[in-house]
């Protein structure tokens, strides 16, 4: 009688540490989606995919999924600043000024725009503005 007793408490205990790993995961699960999307929309990624992606890849593949998809996150995100603007000079969208209104400010000739230096340079001058 005392052998049963000793393998249902232990039956029981294994079953709620099993639950409240459960738990544990499913919330930090739910702390890191929401986080993701919080971040996703302040960089004007798409938050609703990257949500789906991890959903999916938690189902499929588990915890390994979970990493794999905030590793993948962490990497796109380096290249979108909070806001959502691309700052000066980021190269695909590097902002090139109107190459017919510029004048020198010193000699006041016309200058032309040099994209691989990102300034003005003066014909006129021979120097970067």
């Amino acid at each position: 009688m005392a052998l049963e007793t000793g393998l249902q408490i232990f039956g029981f205990e294994f079953i709620a540490f099993f639950l409240a790993l459960c738990v544990i995961g499913l919330a930090a699960l739910v702390l890191v989606a929401l986080w993701m999307y919080r971040d996703a929309q302040s960089r004007g990624i798409e938050p609703a995919i990257w949500l789906v992606v991890l959903i999916l890849a938690t189902v499929f593949v588990g915890i390994l999924g979970v990493v794999v998809v905030l590793v993948a996150y962490l990497i796109v995100r380096g290249s979108h600043p909070v806001g959502g603007a691309m700052p000066y000079g980021y190269p695909p969208y590097a902002a090139v000024p109107d190459p017919t209104g510029a004048a020198c400010p010193v000699c006041g000739r016309g200058m032309m725009w040099v994209p691989q230096s990102v300034r003005w340079y003066c014909t006129g001058c021979g120097q970067y503005r």
